[in-house]
């Protein structure tokens, strides 16, 4: 187990934002869980997995915490019949995971191409993206139970998946995830709900295959998301709630041209970024270092000079102007620590 006191935690996030962490923990094997764990009630301090950091704005402040990194990346798979299982490590990058399974010409997880993060924390966030979520796939979870002190196996259907939520977001810093079982079709069809893919495939003219959907999902997400390389970002900073059909049908008087997609199920979805960018005229606002993306209004980027609080004063001004618009609040996709949490609470 690799200790390090004081590290950055803008050299460990997406955002490229945020203080020194106390202390930084980087295991390589399972064996170093309960030394880790041990180590922070040794100091009295909360342990924190956060992977790659993908989906986490740190304070300027920093966090005084065992922020852990569990680094083994092993993928394992086995065909039954017209399944196949797949059992990847929580530090396996899980673009990785979708290209290997790409790869072999199994379906399931192609749609969710180009998600930056490891395995461990797609699951965490039930990542979704163009018509699939990771929730269509998950067979089960293995994880270690910081509060409980052992190590665990969840079926999916404890999970508690929703709409970027889990029980792993919900009981934050509870569990540090270890390995991930996955589902796929081994003989599937593509999966074209959303709009962007039928335009796609419409343009360049070719039968969709596992591996063409995925190369259409990458070319999509670049067309919309910043680099990476050249700025920082956590991809959609705002969660893309269900309204009530009442509640969007006051909205929808004031602007009749908005889009509405009523859900089987109840409710009523509208996309944000529409009224980010056709009411808000978010696109182009600046605090400091943090802008509201060009290409996509539900994503806030961070140049060189950014810092956390800039990102969050940003993201402030948006909730403050939506709620004056719509009366609606909307909430952070992003995870964040402290006072400014209780921002958004």
């Amino acid at each position: 187990m690799d200790i390090q006191e004081n590290v950055p935690l803008k050299a460990l996030t997406t955002f490229r934002t945020g203080g020194p962490a106390r202390f930084l923990l980087t295991l390589k094997t399972k064996d170093e869980i309960a030394e880790a764990a041990r180590f922070s009630d040794e100091k009295g301090l909360p342990m924190i997995p956060i992977g790659h950091g993908s989906n986490l704005l740190p304070p300027d402040s920093g966090l005084d915490a065992v922020i852990v990194r569990y680094l083994p990346d092993s993928i394992a798979s086995v065909v039954t019949g017209d399944v196949a299982t797949i059992k990847a490590e929580a530090g396996c990058t899980w673009d990785a995971l979708v290209a290997y399974t790409v790869e072999k010409k199994w379906w399931g997880i192609e749609n969710l191409s180009a998600i930056p993060g490891t395995v461990g924390a797609a699951v965490v966030q039930n990542i979704g993206a163009y018509g699939a979520a990771l929730s269509d796939t998950l067979r089960s979870v293995d994880a270690y139970d910081i509060r409980q002190r052992r190590f665990v196996t969840i079926d999916a259907a404890a999970c508690e998946l929703g709409y970027r939520t889990s029980i792993f977001k919900k009981e934050s810093d509870r569990y540090l995830i270890t390995d991930v079982s996955l589902a796929l079709a081994v003989a599937g069809a593509p999966n074209l709900s959303y709009r962007d893919l039928t335009v796609y495939f419409e343009k360049h003219r070719v039968t969709p295959n596992v591996a063409n959907v995925r190369d259409a999902v990458v070319s999509i997400r670049q067309g919309k998301f910043p680099s990476l390389t050249e700025f920082g970002t956590a991809g959609s900073f705002f969660l893309n709630p269900v309204f009530t059909e009442e509640s969007v049908g006051k909205i929808a008087k004031k602007y009749p041209q908005m889009p509405v997609y009523p859900l089987p199920e109840g409710g009523v979805k509208i996309p944000l970024a529409w009224i980010f960018d056709q009411v808000l005229k978010a696109k182009g606002r600046k605090v400091g270092g943090a802008f509201i993306w060009e290409k996509q209004p539900l994503v806030i980027a961070a140049e060189g000079n950014a810092t956390t609080s800039d990102v969050v004063s940003l993201a402030e001004s948006i909730v403050k102007d939506f709620v004056d618009e719509t009366g609606i609040v909307i909430t952070p996709e992003v995870r964040l620590f402290g006072d400014d949490r209780k921002k958004f609470a």
